[in-house]
């Protein structure tokens, strides 16, 4: 079963439809193949980034979660600063404190309420 056609006219620069006749010759296809084709692939493109999201899960940015580590407490708010050497940003809002322990607390011991003392 083949596909209902529609006819349409798109006006393309000169140097675009020269091309896309040069490549038919060569590859004995035509203007039309090579235009669905292309609008098919680009439209196969654009609704993959229709979804909203910037990364994909298989962008490979994912694998190097966790690879690094820095003493630097501020690395992922100023790290233009460190790797590049452009000014700190002073952030819209104060940054949290970080969670950092100062010195070990007493181990917890139960105490009873109203407990009397031995006689």
């Amino acid at each position: 079963m083949t596909e209902t056609m529609v006819r349409t006219q798109v006006y393309l620069p000169r140097s675009i439809y020269q091309r896309l006749r040069e490549r038919a010759d060569r590859h004995d296809v035509t203007l039309a193949m090579q235009i669905r084709a292309a609008l098919e692939s680009y439209l196969r493109q654009a609704e993959a980034d229709d979804d909203g999201s910037i990364l994909h899960p298989d962008n490979p940015i994912f694998s190097m979660m966790g690879s690094a580590q820095s003493d630097v407490g501020d690395a992922s708010i100023h790290h233009d600063y460190y790797l590049y050497g452009a000014p700190k940003v002073k952030p819209a809002k104060p940054l949290p404190k970080l969670a950092v322990r100062e010195k070990a607390r007493r181990p917890y011991t139960a105490r009873l309420k109203n407990r009397k003392k031995p006689r």
